[in-house]
């Protein structure tokens, strides 16, 4: 990571506002708005205005800041999206997967603890997209889970969020208040405290190796399991 905390200051304190934006417009008012007109659209074009604006805000949030403040370094560099080297790939396969195994069997943990308190667990979206069998939608949704929504996110939560809290609380706060704004972002109870976690070791890999698509590699790692597991079980059934 880039030491230069006074010169990189006010590009991730944009960063920061963009970021925090995008997540209230594009997770809190966008689909209120779109529950209003949703039965008016076609199935398909709702998961695009429910998964694409988002994810295009996350990056924007990241990308506008850089050209702004760095427009004469490569945005690969300034955003650290530098490649991992061998021996991080080493920590990244194994270690996401055992991190999955973990989270898979927490989640497992918290439903049945949910259940047992009288609270009806409500699957995500994209679950409950995958497990319906529609071709279309599973066509759209697998591109965005793998590789538009771990870059987005990553560059949203890793870089302008957690960077800016590190600069203000340092590392150890600022993993624990991005893992739980990420958890919270993803608007789901049954799978908070995994996701809570899996930013914990999200943040873990970039701090670890310095390379952002370290994170963003480990994330599309996660939701591709993640898929892979419900189509499975899915096609037993």
């Amino acid at each position: 990571m880039n030491d230069q905390t006074e010169k990189l200051s006010p590009r991730l304190e944009y960063s920061f506002i963009l970021a925090v934006g995008s997540l209230i417009l594009f997770t809190g008012i966008f689909p209120s708005f779109l529950a209003g007109v949703g039965n008016a659209l076609p199935q398909w074009v709702l998961l695009l205005l429910l998964t694409l604006p988002i994810q295009f805000g996350n990056i924007a949030s990241c990308v506008i800041p850089a050209r702004h403040f760095c427009p004469e370094e490569p945005l690969d560099s300034v955003l650290d999206l530098k490649l991992p080297g061998i021996q991080d790939f080493r920590r990244i396969i194994p270690g996401t997967l055992g991190v999955y195994v973990t989270l898979a069997l927490l989640t497992g943990a918290t439903v049945f603890t949910l259940q047992k308190v009288g609270i009806r667990p409500q699957e995500q979206m994209a679950v409950e997209i995958l497990r319906g069998g529609s071709p279309l939608l599973t066509g759209i949704l697998i591109p965005v889970t793998v590789i538009l929504a771990p870059l987005g996110e990553e560059l949203c939560f890793r870089h302008a969020i957690y960077k800016k809290l590190e600069f203000h609380f340092g590392p150890t706060r600022a993993t624990w208040i991005t893992a739980m704004i990420f958890a919270a972002a993803h608007l789901n109870l049954q799978v908070f405290p995994a996701l809570f976690l899996l930013s914990i070791w999200l943040t873990a890999l970039y701090r670890r190796t310095g390379s952002l698509l370290a994170a963003v590699i480990a994330h599309a790692q996660f939701n591709t399991m993640t898929i892979v597991l419900i189509l499975l079980t899915g096609a037993q059934k």
